[in-house]
């Protein structure tokens, strides 16, 4: 099936590592022009090397922290001059602290929403003056199960992609007369340093071994595994293409069964 991406402008942040990269290099091989984004310049870079080799591809890093607002105005416009125009934007950024209430200083909420939460609505408001004058674009946020599986080790973390359903899902309300589509894809456990970080936190909160907790997590998930980078990609992919043209405002698991029927 051809996605109709071939030559579309393309913008990830996150992308130097995880879902991030996977969906930059998914894109990449659909003839999509890419630029990532991250913190780091040193892993960007070479994330951009893996892409390239890989896909033959376009592919371009720009250094930037999405918890500031004028790093990521400056990474929209490097990258909006780089490609000429940013006609998709997909947001992988955010790791939101995990810990019990009373362990959880203020310093640690605000750290978690100023990346997870603010990040990515920043990186929406930045690429949006692009999308309008075109009247095209496709925006995926990337948030988690938490939003409606609450869970008392990870309060942040719901607290952030609860926030970010409900702005993503005005978002899609607000530019849907001009033709862009904003979803969001809600992934459950994905072999990731997110997933490891989870399961090591867990593990600590309840004096348990990160082994046991691990295999508690796998029992989670109906089809019994973790899933892949690669296979959220893939759903990005189609949510970003023509394929998905009477899609927005949606939220799409992607999480073997692990969030059942909530």
């Amino acid at each position: 099936m051809d996605l109709g991406l071939n030559g579309k402008r393309a913008l990830v942040t996150g992308a130097s590592m995880g879902i991030g990269k996977a969906v930059a290099t998914a894109l990449a091989a659909e003839g999509a022009r890419v630029v990532i984004a991250a913190r780091h310049a040193d892993v960007l870079e070479q994330a951009a090397r893996d892409i390239h080799a890989a896909t033959k591809g376009s592919v371009h890093g720009v250094a930037a922290d999405c918890s500031i607002a004028a790093e990521v105005d400056r990474m929209v416009a490097d990258a909006a001059a780089h490609l000429g125009g940013i006609d998709i934007l997909v947001n992988a950024i955010g790791m939101a602290r995990s810990g019990d209430l009373s362990s959880l200083t203020d310093a640690a909420w605000d750290e978690s929403l100023a990346l997870k939460l603010m990040g990515q609505i920043r990186c929406c408001r930045a690429v949006m003056p692009h999308m309008l004058r075109q009247r095209w674009g496709r925006i995926v946020n990337i948030s988690g199960t938490q939003w409606k599986r609450p869970l008392p080790t990870s309060m942040p973390a719901g607290v952030a992609n609860a926030g970010l359903v409900n702005f993503s899902k005005a978002l899609a309300e607000m530019l849907g007369p001009s033709n862009i589509l904003v979803n969001v894809v809600s992934p459950g456990p994905i072999n990731t340093r997110r997933i490891e970080y989870l399961i090591e936190q867990r593990a600590q909160s309840l004096a348990r071994p990160v082994d046991e907790v691990r295999e508690d997590f796998v029992r989670e998930v109906t089809l019994g595994r973790f899933g892949e980078p690669h296979e959220v990609a893939r759903v990005i992919t189609f949510l970003v293409s023509e394929a998905a043209s009477f899609m927005t405002g949606a939220v799409v698991d992607v999480d073997g069964g692990y969030t059942k029927c909530i």
